[in-house]
């Protein structure tokens, strides 16, 4: 085993390394070492919108290429099978995410948001993949920074898990303590419908406070005024029904989907705000160099963008899947702040 010390200082320059490709961040170094302090998440200010284009990348088709199959085989089976069985295999990225975890914050105008909903702020948290990677202490210490922020709505954007309902169970009392005042939502993402018990998911985070919108919308109501929140199942594995989703919603109406290849199609269904996840980003980046490996086909990668007079905002996500790494990619959620206009 090498020196403590050794390893710290390899933590801590991977730490620089990779939140060197961050711009305009603001706050203090994190640590996930005893007697070291937490401090609130750092922030910096998400860039955009930039335009979306509808061009869809008709050689990569996540439902129905052989190489993305391949590659969902491939990391269910490690993620399932063999991850798991590999002492200590959680400890990298809990320091990671003790280190680099960023809140990125925006502010964002919605055509016909009363004017009492004026500054409702929204905490997006996503892929947080619990699983062999995600220890559940790690988990509770990201919650529990997020939760300085005092959000009034959160929403989860899907991938809360990576291979089996189980993983879910030693972190249901952080997603208990995810509370906001107006309420706490998640739509479910493809390694949701992987454990092959997605309602059975729904039902666990239903029983600790989490609402789980599977084709529906509910109101968000302040001050006798409302905007509507609606969810869409995952577009790949999950049965979406966009339609119904928004049947009878009022707006303005935002969108959580897991994935933000829906953008489009809820744009031109009036929807003014969708709120993503699915692509971490790339999860490991060339700095300088476009995302290597790409889960949208329309190169909806990160970040802000705008299309048809609505806005789409995808973010990185909490965890990671497939290595227990991120690379110039660090781990994020996403403050929004609505403003009518």
């Amino acid at each position: 085993m090498p020196p403590a010390r050794s390893v710290r200082s390899r933590f801590r320059t991977a730490a620089v390394v990779a939140a060197s490709s961050e711009v305009a961040v603001t706050g203090g170094a994190t640590s996930a070492f005893p007697g070291e302090a937490l401090p609130p998440p750092p922030t910096r200010r998400l860039l955009g919108p930039l335009p979306a284009m509808p061009r869809l990348r008709r050689l990569f088709d996540p439902a129905r290429g052989w190489f993305r199959r391949l590659e969902r085989e491939v990391n269910f089976q490690l993620s399932a099978h063999v991850y798991p069985s590999i002492p200590g295999i959680a400890r990298p990225y809990a320091v990671l995410l003790d280190r680099l975890l960023t809140v990125s914050e925006a502010e964002i105008g919605l055509a016909g948001l009363p004017a009492t909903m004026d500054g409702v702020t929204i905490l997006l948290i996503t892929d947080i993949h619990v699983g062999p990677f995600m220890r559940p202490d790690a988990l509770r210490r990201a919650f529990d920074r997020l939760g300085t922020l005092e959000p009034d709505l959160i929403v989860i954007g899907g991938d809360i898990t990576t291979a089996r309902l189980a993983e879910i169970v030693p972190h249901l009392d952080a997603f208990r303590s995810l509370t906001a005042p107006l309420g706490t939502f998640a739509v479910l993402g493809n390694h949701d419908h992987y454990t092959g018990e997605p309602a059975r998911l729904s039902a666990l985070l239903e029983e600790n406070g989490v609402t789980v919108l599977t084709n529906r919308w509910v109101p968000i109501e302040k001050d006798g005024a409302r905007f509507s929140l609606a969810g869409i199942d995952d577009l790949v594995v999950g049965a979406p029904d966009l339609a119904a989703a928004l049947e009878g919603a009022p707006a303005p109406t935002v969108l959580l989907s897991h994935n933000p290849d829906v953008f489009f199609d809820a744009a031109r269904r009036g929807v003014a705000l969708v709120l993503s996840g699915h692509t971490h980003g790339g999860q490991i980046r060339i700095p300088g160099l476009p995302v290597l490996v790409r889960q949208s086909r329309y190169r909806l990668d990160e970040g802000r963008y705008a299309a048809e007079g609505a806005e789409l905002v995808v973010s990185r996500g909490l965890g990671a899947s497939g290595v227990p790494f991120r690379f110039a990619c660090p781990p994020e959620a996403v403050l929004l702040r609505l403003a009518a206009r």
